[in-house]
C-alpha cells in the first residue's frame, strides 16, 4: 500500500511517498520502497500540514490516504510538542487537515528504530562485529539536530516492539579532565548540561568553543565566522575543516567521536543491546573517518569490568538518512490496518 511518511527534524523535514510491501514470511521484515521524496527546512513552514501540502503539490502526485512521522520530540495520545521547533502536531487535527484517514505519530527515534529492518545491508557499516542475539534489545542512539535514543525489544509476535526516550537529555557525564572543562565551560552557559549539548549539530560548535577556550587553539577564520555569524551552518563548516587538517576542528571532531561512543555505551549497558547497537542521525556519515578510526569503539568499550560484555555486542553506524521515514512508513501501513476504511476519525 501507498503511504505518505514524514521524518520530521528540528532543522531539516523529509518527505515521501512509500510503497510498503507486507512482511517477508521468513524474516518478518516489512519491505519500503520510497517512490518520491524531497527534504526541506522546517523552520520555513508553520507546520506540518503546510509542508506535506507543498511536498503533494511539488510532485503532483495525489496525497494517500494514510500517513505516518517521526517528530523530533515526545508523543503524547497523538500529540507532541516538537523540542527544536515551535510546532504543536495533533495526530487528529493533521488527517483532518489533509483530508486523509489515518495518522500515525511517533517520535522520532521510534519511528527510526522501526524503520531498521528495511535498511539494506550496504548502508549499515560495521564498527564492531560482536556475536549477535538475532532475539536481543536493540539500542538505537542518533547525533543530529538533537540526540536521540531508543530501545526496541523483540515481542511474542516477532515484531519489534519500540520503547521511545528522551535520553539525549539525560545529564552529561565527562570522563576526563578535558570533558570535565567542558562542561564547566557549558555550565556557564545552560542550567542543565545534557548530552544533546555535545551531541549533536549545536554540540560540536559548543565544543569548539569550549576547546578553543580550554586550550588557546584558535578555529580557522572561516569556521570562526560561522560561529559568530551564522550558528546553524557552523556545524558543518567544523566537520569540513576537520577533514581539511584545522587543528582545533580535528580536535572537536575527535572528542565528539569518543562522547559519542562513550553515551552509545552508556545506552548499550542499559539495555543490555545484545541484539546491536545502531547507530544513527545525520552526523555519523558525514564524518565517518572519525567514527571509524577506534575512538568510537574505545571508549564505547571503557567501561570497567563491564568491557567484555560489550565487546560481544554488534555495533553498526545505519548510513541511510532516510531510515525514519521507512519506519514512519511502516507505522503508517500498520496504522491504516487496524482502522476500518470507513471510520469517521482518525487513529492517533
Amino acid at each position: 500500500m501507498q503511504v505518505l511518511a514524514g521524518d520530521i527534524g528540528g532543522t531539516k523535514t523529509l518527505v515521501a511517498i512509500c510503497e510498503v510491501w507486507p512482511p517477508d514470511g521468513r524474516t518478518g521484515a516489512v519491505s519500503v520502497d520510497v517512490l518520491v521524496s524531497n527534504r526541506y527546512d522546517s523552520r520555513k513552514f508553520p507546520g506540518i500540514a503546510a509542508l506535506c501540502r507543498a511536498f503533494v503539490a511539488e510532485v503532483a502526485r495525489p496525497i494517500p490516504r494514510s500517513a505516518g512521522f517521526g517528530v523530533a520530540g515526545p508523543v503524547a495520545g497523538g500529540r507532541s510538542q516538537t523540542t527544536n521547533l515551535p510546532w504543536i502536531v495533533d495526530a487528529k487535527e493533521l488527517a483532518q487537515a489533509l483530508g486523509i484517514e489515518t495518522v500515525r505519530l511517533a517520535n522520532d527515534f521510534h519511528a527510526l528504530a522501526v524503520g531498521i529492518p528495511a535498511v539494506k545491508a550496504a548502508d549499515l557499516v560495521t564498527l564492531n562485529e560482536g556475536t549477535r542475539d538475532p532475539k536481543g534489545p536493540w539500542a538505537v542512539i542518533g547525533a543530529g539536530t538533537g540526540c536521540g535514543e531508543a530501545i526496541a525489544t523483540q515481542g511474542a509476535s516477532g515484531q519489534r516492539e519500540v520503547v521511545a526516550t528522551e535520553g539525549g537529555h539525560a545529564s552529561f557525564s565527562p570522563r576526563t579532565e578535558l570533558e570535565i572543562g567542558v562542561l564547566r565551560f557549558l555550565m556557564q552557559r545552560y542550567d542543565h548540561v545534557s548530552w544533546e549539548r555535545v551531541l549533536s549539530g549545536d554540540g560540536l560548535v559548543n565544543l569548539a568553543e569550549a576547546l578553543s577556550h580550554l586550550t588557546g587553539v584558535k578555529p580557522g577564520e572561516a569556521v570562526a565566522e560561522k560561529i559568530a555569524h551564522d550558528r546553524a551552518n557552523a556545524p558543518a563548516a567544523i566537520t569540513a575543516a576537520a577533514v581539511a587538517g584545522d587543528p582545533l576542528c580535528r580536535q572537536v571532531v575527535e572528542l565528539f567521536c569518543k562522547l559519542y561512543g562513550a553515551e552509545a555505551g552508556n545506552l548499550a549497558l542499559k539495555t543490555l543491546a545484545t541484539g546491536g547497537v545502531y547507530v544513527a542521525g545525520g552526523i555519523a556519515p558525514k564524518i565517518l573517518d572519525f567514527m571509524k578510526d577506534g575512538r568510537f569503539r574505545a571508549a564505547f568499550f571503557d567501561k570497567g569490568r563491564m568491557r567484555p560484555m560489550l565487546e560481544r555486542m554488534p555495533v553498526q553506524i545505519v548510513l541511510d538518512t532516510r531510515a525514519g521515514v521507512l519506519g514512519a512508513a511502516t507505522l503508517a501501513a500498520r496504522e491504516a490496518q487496524l482502522s476500518p476504511q470507513t471510520r469517521s476519525s482518525p487513529s492517533t
